[in-house]
């Protein structure tokens, strides 16, 4: 094994980077876009390298049926930085993205759409915008090209999302994005439905910083757009579900559970006016069906709440992987366990980068392996 750099040898340790990483990936979901697909890659590509980057052009066909899989399979014969993936069928665009975040290799991954309604300049600022330390970054069109009915119900969506999450982009659906690598791993989770329009709001309502830059929007070059009037629909399912993942997945048993306390309470008060009100002898008197509405109140509250507890005795099971999961940076913090290096082979996460570099030789020369032999004697009891 050969080391030369120390994110190769960080990459070859297993230490939470993709494999053979490189800067910069570009996602390009694709479904029936025979012509955008080159277009993209003839635009977007030079500008990256331009930069002097690193970069991988990573084409998801979300089923397509228009010859875009063979434009792609094109593409990559005549430059290895084309790598694409081929769903059986059309799956929706957040599994797309889900799947290509799941196979880039950057440090940095951005996603693009491949109608070619962005400036291939403006995706290389929000990439360079990450690299500022951002964790992720939208764009937000000034001057959108796109037809009044498609305009008008954005405007009242972005404005719906800010007013009711607090997260104040303009543009929560934008198709070009940038997401530092552990940004980007976090969205794997949400690949499916629509979910792809909250990615900004799951990261911020998550601690990531996210950030929004203004680009000129250009008219589409070809193919039509994929989306209906049901996208509304689904778009207001999507959200109530982005609500509850991003709000109570760590606590479930808070809503549940306050909605169950809230019905038994309401019950409860309904069935104690009812009593005191037969006790009394009022003028009112509440009759049979009070007593059958106090009573489903409060047997309705009893099963939220058993609800909210299974809920919270099933999440449970991954509280120990959420709880690691939002560390990003520690100071003088020192981790207790190892991971594998390569067969055989035990690396302490502590190591500096320089100490890295000298396992790295070391490796290569093939130096520990007597270690390696103690360490394991000393874990099965046969040396003192």
């Amino acid at each position: 094994m050969t080391i030369r750099t120390t994110r190769q040898l960080v990459a070859a340790l297993g230490l939470g980077v993709p494999q053979d990483p490189i800067d910069v990936t570009v996602i390009f979901p694709a479904y029936n876009e025979v012509e955008g697909v080159p277009a993209s890659y003839e635009q977007i590509g030079p500008v990256i390298a331009a930069a002097g980057l690193d970069y991988e052009l990573l084409f998801v066909d979300d089923g397509s049926c228009d010859g875009t899989w063979e434009a792609i399979q094109e593409l990559a014969e005549k430059d290895t930085r084309v790598r694409g993936l081929r769903h059986r069928r059309n799956a929706g665009k957040a599994s797309a993205l889900a799947n290509g975040i799941t196979y880039a290799r950057g440090q940095i991954i951005a996603i693009c759409d491949a109608d070619m309604q962005y400036d291939p300049a403006d995706v290389l600022r929000v990439i360079e915008q990450v690299g500022f330390g951002y964790d992720a970054v939208t764009a937000r069109k000034v001057q959108r090209k796109d037809r009044i009915m498609k305009r008008f119900p954005s405007y009242f969506f972005n404005l719906f999302v800010r007013r009711a999450t607090g997260v104040k982009l303009h543009d929560m659906n934008a198709g070009l994005k940038a997401f530092s690598y552990e940004a980007a791993n976090e969205l794997v989770r949400y690949g499916y439905g629509e979910l792809h329009r909250f990615f900004m709001v799951i990261l911020a309502m998550k601690g990531y910083s996210i950030h929004e830059i203004e680009v000129e929007s250009r008219p589409r070059t070809g193919g039509h757009t994929k989306y209906g009037a049901e996208r509304y629909l689904r778009g207001a399912m999507d959200f109530l579900t982005v609500f509850f993942l991003s709000g109570y997945l760590e606590r479930p048993l808070h809503l549940f559970g306050g909605a169950g306390i809230t019905f038994i309470g309401g019950g409860a008060f309904v069935l104690t006016f009812t009593v005191f009100a037969r006790l009394l002898n009022l003028p009112w008197q509440p009759g049979g069906t009070t007593f059958s509405v106090a009573a489903l109140m409060m047997l309705t509250g009893v099963q939220l709440f058993g609800i909210g507890l299974i809920a919270e005795m099933v999440g449970n099971l991954e509280n120990s992987a959420r709880s690691t999961g939002k560390v990003s940076e520690v100071i003088g913090v020192e981790r207790r366990s190892n991971r594998a290096a390569a067969t055989g082979v035990r690396v302490d996460r502590r190591q500096s980068a320089e100490d890295l570099l000298a396992l790295g030789h070391d490796l290569d020369a093939g130096v520990l392996s007597h270690n390696v032999q103690d360490d394991d004697e000393v874990a099965s009891g046969k040396k003192d």
